[in-house]
């Protein structure tokens, strides 16, 4: 009887996350209300995403009305409603909270954040310190930030420094990475491994 041939075996798939603490709610209690649902969530999120890599980001604590009034237009035009700026400037305000909490729980030491899964490891005591300063930083104890990228091109300067910056952990049968994903933060960084700086 002849074998057949399977061709290069695939890698197995990145265990899962361990179970949360109990008493930990998913980020939709965070995020998300019942008329502000995730699907508004995304709309307004990226209609600043576009106005932002256009250079309508939003750096300062005063909102950039172009921007804002472009995304109130679609959002009230995509679900029929005719909600007031106010309503976005707290939303905004809510980003804006989503960002810098997450950017601090990456950038701290001890806590990893895997981009191809999306779940930010460390212990329970690291998070449990962090969560004493914030306690939106509860948010990212079961799955990390889902518009990251987005949220980033909102809300960060442009930094020409180098050193550490986000905690990622990357998986490596072959030692360090090279210089494309060190520098570039890859996209398809696995789990486990090291930890390197994007």
């Amino acid at each position: 009887m002849a074998k057949a041939n399977l061709g290069p075996l695939a890698p197995p798939p990145p265990p899962p996350p361990p179970p949360p603490p109990f008493n930990i709610r998913p980020e939709s209690h965070y995020f998300y209300t019942t008329r502000w649902t995730k699907r508004v969530d995304m709309a307004f999120i990226q209609a600043l995403y576009y106005k932002a890599i256009r250079g309508q980001k939003q750096l300062s604590r005063t909102p950039n009305m172009h921007s804002l009034n472009y995304a109130r237009g679609i959002v009230n035009g995509c679900f029929n409603w005719s909600s007031k700026y106010i309503v976005f400037k707290r939303r905004l305000e809510r980003l804006r909270l989503r960002f810098t909490t997450f950017k601090s729980i990456i950038e701290t030491p001890g806590f990893q954040w895997d981009r191809r899964t999306n779940f930010v490891t460390a212990t329970d005591e690291q998070w449990n310190d962090l969560a004493l300063g914030n306690k939106f930083v509860n948010a990212y104890r079961l799955e990390g930030e889902p518009m990251w990228k987005e949220l980033k091109a909102i809300f960060a300067r442009e930094r020409r420094d180098e050193g550490p910056h986000e905690n990622l952990a990357i998986s490596s049968d072959e030692g360090e990475p090279n210089d494309d994903e060190t520098e570039n933060g890859s996209e398809d960084s696995g789990s486990g491994g090291s930890t390197i700086s994007d």
